[in-house]
């Protein structure tokens, strides 16, 4: 991680857990005005140009030799644990987690505070250690029963082990909360996705339409909504979603491959062959897109009498 991302995390680390913190970044730019307004006034430049001649306020005021040190300006200083705490939500690997694990292990936090710095280390765990992701987020929610992100992410794990009825559960506690805007859209997505692979089409378009209302610009929320309208045959609304969702992530095959698979599904192999080179491109090593390519390349050859019999005329 760079210096700019890291003090960028160290930043938003403090402006979550110290409000004296966050108050300092409402005070200084009013005492910063309030110091450059009275240098403005006690000290301003000699005007000699169009302007007009120099007045007596520009005139260099009489500087007294100095007879005493400065007294010296009192700092803040950040308490150890809560540079722990900065360090846990840095999010740099193995570092951030042992310094959450150094602030639980500590026990010089509590309440909310404690409940998040479980769910960090759940969350920087879920993908390598899902039980003891699953064990951090449970006791989260322990100290928090209501804390959104510990349910998100909970509920997260779950799905993986395709119990979407316990994700449900859930996901249906985060969204009816007077959750902050962001974690009620991973709510609504994830609740969306969980209808979804349960088939109840209608509800997954519900969540997901408002997911994407809170969040448009989230590429994966559009994968899921397409795939929704996909098993609904609203096959034009589809093709829009997984075109929205190349145009957020153009480096992710996915949207094309989902869109080659409508495009052959509606009888349109040429179109859908122009997708899966573009897939191919974006993956050249993926054995599944080259077999997919060259299976549709098989088949429009050999629906094209001018490639298959290049030395003969088309029939008439």
């Amino acid at each position: 991680m760079n210096i700019t991302a890291r003090i960028a995390a160290l930043h938003g680390a403090l402006w979550s857990i110290d409000p004296w913190y966050r108050w300092s970044w409402y005070a200084w730019p009013i005492a910063m005005a309030v110091l450059v307004t009275g240098w403005i006034l006690m000290s301003k430049p000699a005007n000699t140009g169009a302007w007009g001649s120099t007045g007596s306020w520009a005139k260099p005021i009489a500087q007294k030799p100095a007879t005493s040190q400065a007294t010296p300006v009192k700092t803040t200083t950040i308490n150890p644990v809560d540079l722990e705490v900065m360090s846990c939500f840095a999010n740099r690997g193995e570092a951030s987690e042992s310094a959450c694990t150094r602030v639980i292990d500590g026990g010089k936090i509590s309440g909310s505070r404690l409940a998040s710095v479980y769910t960090q280390r759940g969350f920087m765990q879920r993908d390598k250690q899902p039980d003891s992701a699953m064990s951090d987020f449970n006791a989260a929610l322990k100290i928090q029963p209501d804390y959104a992100a510990a349910l998100n992410d909970r509920a997260w794990i779950y799905m993986t082990r395709g119990d979407y009825d316990a994700a449900l559960q859930d996901l249906n506690k985060s969204v009816g909360m007077p959750t902050p805007w962001g974690p009620a859209a991973v709510a609504y997505y994830y609740r969306g996705f969980a209808h979804l692979r349960l088939k109840d089409y209608a509800k997954a378009l519900t969540d997901l339409n408002e997911a994407i209302r809170r969040q448009p610009n989230s590429s994966d929320y559009y994968l899921a909504r397409g795939e929704a309208q996909q098993a609904q045959e609203s096959y034009d609304a589809a093709l829009r979603d997984f075109d929205e969702f190349s145009k957020r992530a153009p480096k992710d095959p996915r949207g094309l491959l989902a869109r080659a698979v409508i495009l052959e599904t509606t009888g349109k192999p040429r179109d859908a062959l122009v997708a899966l080179e573009s897939a191919a491109t974006l993956v050249p090593d993926n054995d599944f897109v080259k077999s997919e390519r060259d299976r549709l390349r098989g088949q429009v050859n050999d629906k094209d009498p001018a490639k298959s019999n290049p030395g003969e005329p088309p029939p008439t």
